[in-house]
């Protein structure tokens, strides 16, 4: 068994992951002592448990001093259980009792990250409060993935196309699926997407005005909205308000998140049921974009700590929005 080429097949899917993947290598090395790609690695795998892995992140703050701040080492617990989710699906590696206790369930947290979350909280070396962070690239371009599979036909959305009969679950879907589509654009909070009216979206020009900016949809967006709208005119899908968001009887969404469905629909995606994460990912896009945080406060209707929460901390990351940054300098290309 070639556990090295392992992390090399999650590292490809998961790029983001790769650092906190290769500290837990390092860790795992100094254990092991021995090579990574030896067939007796797997005796090692099949009896690692929860305080190996929990030990691995102490190691990696106390001993390497490799994370420094309680959100990026809720990030390295949350990586790990995640590549030995992969491992289960993925090998013929057997670790039931550590394969249990990394499961999710969303009535309750899991026994390794309430053992790991109880150690950063605790932590007095680690800087900072916990932050929920924004998802990443791969995890949005799932998101993305589902979405548009929600509104690619609005046939879908019916149970029974000859009588017209409307399939609440798919339309229901449907609409979470646009919602969430803005919120990773555009950044807007659940509060202000469920403000949207109908008489906001321009479909000759493929516009919608929110908070006083004209905002141009993308190609495929502006097709999935005018498929949304015709839809809605057809099947006299309204209420008295004109909002947007709606059931398939026309009613409004609701004050919290759960009324849109989008909590749900998200779980089964990237085993979160986090809105704020879907936002803070949009918001996060509109500040590498250069927009400053008081454009971003009116046009997403974000507090300020929300919007600083999304500011990157990977000093990979940071380095990487700096370059693009630079070559739109004056006299770039001279220098």
């Amino acid at each position: 068994m070639d556990y090295l080429k392992i992390v090399e097949e999650f590292s490809a899917k998961y790029p983001d992951y790769r650092n906190d993947v290769r500290n837990f290598t390092e860790y795992l090395k100094k254990q092991w002592r021995n090579s990574l790609s030896d067939a007796n690695i797997r005796f090692l795998l099949q009896g690692l448990d929860v305080e190996f892995l929990l030990d691995s992140l102490i190691y990696n703050v106390e001993e390497r001093k490799t994370y420094k701040r309680k959100n990026a080492a809720k990030k390295y617990a949350t990586v790990i259980g995640l590549f030995f989710n992969y491992i289960r699906r993925n090998t013929d590696i057997e670790n039931p009792t550590l394969f249990e206790s990394i499961s999710y369930n969303r009535l309750r947290e899991n026994t390794y990250m309430k053992r790991m979350m109880a150690y950063i909280n605790a932590c007095d070396k680690l800087q900072g409060t916990i932050e929920l962070e924004g998802i990443g690239r791969n995890e949005a371009e799932k998101v993305l993935e589902w979405s548009d599979d929600q509104l690619e036909d609005e046939n879908k959305w019916y149970s029974n196309i000859e009588e017209a009969k409307i399939d609440e679950t798919a339309f229901r879907k449907a609409m979470a699926a646009l919602g969430i589509k803005m919120m990773l654009i555009y950044g807007f909070t659940y509060r202000e997407l469920r403000k949207i009216k109908m008489a906001q979206y321009d479909s000759m020009r493929s516009t919608i005005l929110v908070n006083g900016f004209e905002l141009r949809l993308p190609i495929n967006m502006g097709i999935q909205m005018k498929r949304m709208k015709d839809f809605l005119n057809k099947n006299k899908i309204s209420n008295g308000q004109g909002f947007l968001f709606t059931n398939a009887q026309g009613e409004e969404w609701g004050e919290i998140t759960s009324a849109s469905g989008i909590s749900d629909f998200l779980f089964p995606l990237i085993e979160s049921t986090s809105v704020t994460s879907i936002v803070k990912y949009g918001i996060s896009q509109l500040l590498k974009a250069g927009l400053n945080d008081s454009i971003i406060k009116r046009l997403t209707g974000a507090s300020d700590t929300l919007i600083k929460g999304c500011i990157a901390h990977n000093e990979e990351e940071i380095e990487r929005i700096i370059n693009v940054k630079l070559v739109n300098v004056e006299l770039y290309a001279q220098f």
